[in-house]
């Protein structure tokens, strides 16, 4: 009988313990856009927490019913407390988040995985928004690039702090992604800028540094991660045409045409919109371009899609697919044409006949497809699987250079933030997670080969007080063809330590790792000039990165923004380049070979150890004046020394200049955008300068004939060192480019723009032997429904 009444005076307990339990739901979303917010934080006074899910959604098991206060924060508003009486817990709560006016408080995740502020980030990083594409005249990402500061592109090839130069379009230092994914071709592995969808851009993140734990391999010098969008509450709906064409240049014995101007048009189109649970964007572009190069020409169309599903059943589950396909058509040269006279810059080496010309004809086709699944928990745990097909096709049969380059990624994530949480994981983040890359690569131009990639990584970051640390390790396996795996792991850590009130102090420290290319290994190719042979004993390259800045934010009346400056140092062993020499087989001499010509041209060599160090220093302001104008400022300014340790004999003879300066580089870079708005009008100006490239191969100039014999040859054979050397010589106090743009809002749908690039006309290289373009005009048109 005492066992009886023990248990129902439990039971009664439970019963009433359970009755006077309740659940608080709600929703999330910004004040202004009215989107729900994804991962935001909710408390209350009296304990418990949880994390909105994908739909903005939250969900709280209180154990009493009572009055109390709800707490929510989320990265880049303002925090906001809400009281609610006892009679109304039972009702939903709708939240609206202010976001907090400032560049400061821009939202980043390449970084850590997490989203994050970026005055908080550990490592020095940079972020375009979609009108820095678009209103510049920016017809492919790389032109938006060139606009970074610390970040150049050199003929299509990025890099950032001067941690790579030129490699003949093979290799990248440098990880171009899209959505978190690697989008660099299986073949070569280069960025196809033309490729990424910037109509349909939300936001591009560029990392300044070693990111190898996080990204792996080709993330030795940085990563740019290109974020695409999705449908917002209200359907939108934005066009755009444009046209343009190509001044005169300054000298007018270079010009070949007649009458008619060479120019370019193209046009894109989006259109964003939610039909219940599916999210949809759809979009297209075009681009049309007859070159001021003679010969030169690209004609290109792209569409793509994206496709989102919030499973009805199965709360804080999605799934989607995002597409995009690539037609296109080219011509390019890859050396002017020498002459003594220096008017022929804007000709092809050989002509345009067929028996002779070295115009390169391509048609070329690029598609992916991206099938994804997330599921994120309402305690916030997020689990993420990502794949990719990537397939890059080449089409030039005239020079048995054609290739197909399919990718196949994969990657699984694990999030887990314990902000919520008391005692010493308080304040804890992990990233975690593995991928998978295998990249197929069939064609004429390599070879038939196979390479795979296996990386498990682990990141933690945990914030004690007023500093954000973290550290991260990854672990790559690669594998060509029958090979053995070669492994190495990879590790970072890095610090950021608010000062004071706006002053962020940051440190990192980045391993760098980088396979060879399937390109750099077993190319085999002539371009009518030379040729480039392949080398099957290339090493990979290793190294580190490492930095200090300053970030100090600012608010003086209505103007505010931040000033960041940064000390930085990169070390890289067995750093490949392309160098220029007789390169003979194993075991062999120039005696014992019949026809020593067919082993001289360029190869990818392993030139030892590499030093880049310097400042880089950006300030972003924007503010009123005269309470009628906004007016908006980014200035950037590199200072780079790039060395050769130690370099040997073939190295040192490869070098065009005195020093050890590494090839294609600059060692000052300033750049700076004002823009100023008033009322429907819009002005602003781009500042670009590169001070002059202290070194190129010295074939290309033939300037150590006492050291480098073949230079000589190369001369008698194409004649182009002369051409270069003078165009060189003339041309040697770097290339100041300025733009100018207006753009007029005719009503809040219909604005018109005009953009003049290289207004002063100035003349310059960014590498040997292909002119950069003269002036040029462009009108364009844009529609936002």
């Amino acid at each position: 009988m005492k066992n009886l009444c023990l248990t129902l005076l439990v039971s009664f307990t439970l019963f009433q313990s359970l009755a006077q339990s309740i659940t608080i739901r709600g929703i999330i979303k910004d004040s202004t856009t009215l989107e729900p917010l994804v991962g935001a934080s909710i408390k209350t006074d009296q304990g418990g927490g949880a994390r909105s899910n994908l739909k903005g959604e939250f969900l709280l098991e209180l154990a009493q019913a009572k009055s109390l206060t709800l707490i929510c924060t989320y990265t880049g508003y303002e925090k906001k407390q809400i009281f609610i009486p006892s009679e109304n817990l039972s009702q939903s709560v709708v939240i609206l988040l202010s976001p907090i006016e400032n560049t400061l408080n821009t939202i980043t995740i390449s970084g850590s995985r997490f989203a994050k502020p970026l005055s908080e980030e550990v490592i020095s990083m940079e972020v375009l928004k979609p009108a820095q594409v678009l209103n510049l005249g920016n017809n492919s990402l790389d032109d938006a690039l060139q606009r970074v500061p610390g970040v150049d592109v050199i003929d299509n090839q990025i890099n950032i702090r001067g941690g790579a130069g030129w490699s003949y379009g093979a290799g990248s230092r440098v990880l171009v992604m899209v959505d978190d994914m690697p989008m660099l071709t299986a073949d070569a592995a280069d960025a196809k800028f033309d490729f990424l969808p910037i109509e349909n851009c939300e936001q591009i993140e560029i990392i300044k540094g070693a990111s190898s734990s996080l990204y792996g391999s080709s993330a030795l010098n940085g990563v740019v991660n290109f974020r695409t969008g999705f449908a917002k509450s209200k359907p939108k709906t934005k066009a755009m045409l444009y046209n343009g064409v190509f001044g005169n240049p300054k000298d007018k014995n270079w010009k070949w045409w007649s009458k008619q101007q060479p120019g370019f048009q193209g046009g894109y189109f989006s259109h964003a919109q939610k039909f219940g649970n599916l999210d949809m964007v759809i979009g297209s572009a075009w681009f049309s371009e007859d070159s001021y190069l003679q010969g030169d020409l690209s004609r290109r169309i792209r569409v793509n899609t994206n496709l989102r599903y919030h499973d009805k059943k199965i709360k804080g589950l999605v799934c989607g697919a995002n597409l995009n396909g690539h037609l296109g058509k080219s011509q390019t040269f890859f050396f002017w044409q020498p002459d003594s006279t220096g008017k022929s810059y804007y000709k092809p080496y050989g002509g345009l006949a067929d028996s002779s010309t070295t115009v390169n004809k391509n048609q070329g086709q690029r598609f992916n497809i991206d099938p994804y699944v997330i599921y994120q928990k309402s305690n916030g745990d997020k689990h993420t699987i990502r794949t990719r097909w990537f397939r890059s096709r080449n089409d030039i049969p005239e020079k048995n250079q054609s290739s197909l380059a399919d990718l196949f990624f994969g990657e699984y994530q694990f999030l887990k933030s314990f902000d919520s949480f008391e005692g010493i994981i308080k304040k804890l983040r992990v990233a975690a997670g593995i991928t998978s890359t295998y990249n197929n690569v069939i064609g004429e131009l390599y070879g038939n080969h196979q390479l795979l990639n296996i990386a498990p990584y682990l990141q933690l970051e945990k914030k004690f007080g007023k500093l954000w640390t973290s550290g991260g390790i990854r672990y790559e396996l690669n594998k060509l063809d029958n090979q053995n795996f070669e492994t190495r792991p990879v590790v970072r850590f890095g610090a950021n330590f608010e000062a004071a009130k706006a002053t962020f102090i940051r440190a990192s420290f980045g391993q760098g790792y980088r396979y060879p290319s399937i390109a750099e290994r077993f190319i085999k190719t002539s371009f009518g000039a030379s040729q480039v042979l392949p080398n099957l004993d290339l090493k990979s390259e290793k190294g580190w990165s490492s930095e200090i800045g300053i970030k100090q934010g600012f608010k003086i009346g209505s103007w505010f923004g931040f000033a960041d400056l940064t000390a930085f140092w990169m070390e890289y062993q067995n750093m490949m380049e392309f160098n220029f020499g007789l390169h003979l087989p194993k075991d062999s001499s120039s005696s014992q070979v019949v026809n020593a010509i067919d082993y001289l041209g360029f190869k990818s060599l392993n030139v030892g150890k590499a030093r880049i160090n310097g400042i880089d220093f950006a300030l972003h302001a924007q503010g009123e004046i005269n309470h009628q104008v906004l007016a908006r400022y980014v200035l950037g300014y590199t200072y780079m020394n790039p060395m050769q340790i130690n370099p040997d004999s073939v190295i040192e003879a490869n070098l065009s200049g005195k020093t050890n300066t590494l090839k294609y580089r600059y060692r000052h870079s300033l750049k700076f955008d004002q823009e100023y708005s008033r009322k429907n009008l819009t002005i602003g100006a781009t500042l670009l300068y590169n001070s002059f490239m202290q070194n190129i191969d010295a074939v290309f100039a033939n300037t150590k004939p006492d050291v480098n014999v073949f230079g000589q040859l190369f001369e008698f054979q194409t004649k182009l060192p002369t051409t270069i050397t003078q165009f060189r010589n003339k041309y040697n106090k770097g290339a100041l480019i300025i733009d100018v743009r207006a753009a007029w809002q005719f009503t809040k749908q219909i604005k018109m723009a005009c953009i003049v690039k290289n207004i002063l006309n100035t003349v310059y290289s960014e590498r040997p032997a292909l002119i950069a373009p003269p002036r040029n005009f462009t009108l364009q048109l844009a529609v936002e429904l």
